[in-house]
């Protein structure tokens, strides 16, 4: 049995949960250390703080309870917390809890001029902490064995916490959670794994220029699974579901690397300003771009560069575009490239010229309202080539699923 006085236990991967509800019998009310030496050579943290009051969790986190953690858990799950002007509230409330060198009455005084400000509802509240409860327990729950030391501290402090659990309703949930992240690992190995649209799939699904938009806006360049978590305000887990919907009919695949890890992008066009404007986009999204104005120089430059894709123009001096595609493919290391042809000239002819040499065929935009689906078709495009490593459990999704949630 635990009682006050031996407040030390040891336990084992798995053993944690069944601990936890020893805890809740034999010490409804208290405040715990818990440290897993293994978590040390992750990117977690290795030590979790749990505060119980009447059997019911009412604080966890990897560090002990503050405003400044308070603060970074709203941030995480209500994203109107990331706004300037609640932001600098935030921050002069934390300057007053340390002039009051943090006392827990003071501290939950702010929160509810929050509440008064409406700023954050006491619903919003709970909820973000639940997903963060729900989240540690992802992390500490489970997987690890450790060791928990009971900490003083005044019952009336951890009475003032904002919300309470009940530990059987959690524990229950934390075991659904582990099964379903048991049940997507073959389609999301990891959550800092980088998504990328897969092109052909998303062009055959026939989705609507503003799905695909929605689509891509979701699959963010240069962004892991928990970024695109976070950026949402979403929980982990649920993150995880729709992007295993999504995979499963190879709309997105994932990679662990990003998308500028691969390899660069060439792009070989005689106009200075078109190669600017082209580099500092793509650049934008993450990419390595490697830029030549003239032709007989990127045949030189070609053999000892690294190119995932080369964007090429039709009209430039000494050699156009479908002759240099000739000399292109003459090289052995280049010879199964993707070639893109970039113009202007949005003629039929160009089209099917560049079918016939193996080239995909993408029109440069002739005015403002043509740029955001020039923008749209040429992120496809590098998605579809850049990053080459693609995960080879990539599964499929279904299309109508999915027309319904982008809709």
């Amino acid at each position: 049995m635990i009682t006050p006085e031996s407040c030390h236990l040891t336990f084992q991967a798995q053993e944690l949960s069944q601990e936890l509800r020893k805890i809740s019998k034999n010490i409804p009310t208290s405040y715990w250390l818990i440290e897993f030496p293994d978590l040390s050579k992750t990117t977690h943290r290795n030590t979790w703080h749990l505060a119980l009051s009447k059997a019911q969790i009412v604080f966890s986190g990897d560090q002990k309870i503050s405003w400044k953690w308070l603060l970074e858990c709203f941030q995480r799950y209500v994203p109107r917390f990331r706004n300037a002007h609640v932001k600098d509230l935030a921050l002069k409330l934390e300057r007053l809890t340390l002039e009051y060198n943090y006392e827990p009455a003071f501290l939950f005084e702010q929160l509810n001029q929050f509440y008064d400000l409406n700023l954050i509802s006491p619903h919003e509240a709970r909820q973000a902490l639940w997903l963060s409860l729900l989240s540690d327990c992802d992390t500490y729950l489970f997987d690890y064995a450790g060791q928990a030391s009971c900490l003083p501290i005044p019952e009336s402090d951890i009475q003032l916490s904002i919300a309470g659990f009940d530990i059987e309703d959690l524990l229950t949930k934390a075991k659904e959670r582990q099964v379903w992240w048991y049940k997507l690992q073959s389609l999301i190995p990891s959550m800092e794994s980088f998504p990328v649209l897969n092109a052909s799939a998303v062009s055959a699904a026939n989705l609507t220029a503003v799905q695909q938009q929605r689509l891509q806006a979701l699959v963010s360049e240069g962004k892991t699974l928990t970024d695109i978590s976070v950026e949402l305000g979403q929980d982990p887990l649920e993150t995880a579901k729709v992007f295993s919907r999504l995979i499963s009919e190879r709309l997105v695949t994932l990679t662990s690397l990003e998308p500028n890890a691969a390899h660069e992008i060439v792009v070989i066009d005689d106009s200075q300003i078109l190669l600017r404007q082209f580099e500092n986009l793509v650049a934008s999204w993450g990419y390595s771009v490697r830029t030549f104005d003239n032709p007989i120089t990127a045949l030189q430059m070609l053999p000892s560069s690294n190119p995932g894709v080369i964007f090429l123009d039709i009209n430039m001096p000494e050699v156009n575009g479908f002759d240099l595609i000739k000399q292109i493919r003459r090289q052995p290391k280049l010879s199964t490239l993707p070639l893109v042809m970039l113009t202007a000239e949005k003629t039929l002819s160009n089209n099917w010229r560049s079918r016939l040499s193996g080239c995909r065929f993408l029109s440069k935009p002739l005015t403002s309202s043509e740029i955001p689906q020039f923008q749209m078709e040429l992120r496809m495009l590098l998605a579809e080539f850049i990053p080459i490593c693609q995960h080879s459990t990539s599964r499929d999704y279904s299309v109508q699923t999915l027309k319904k949630k982008l809709a």
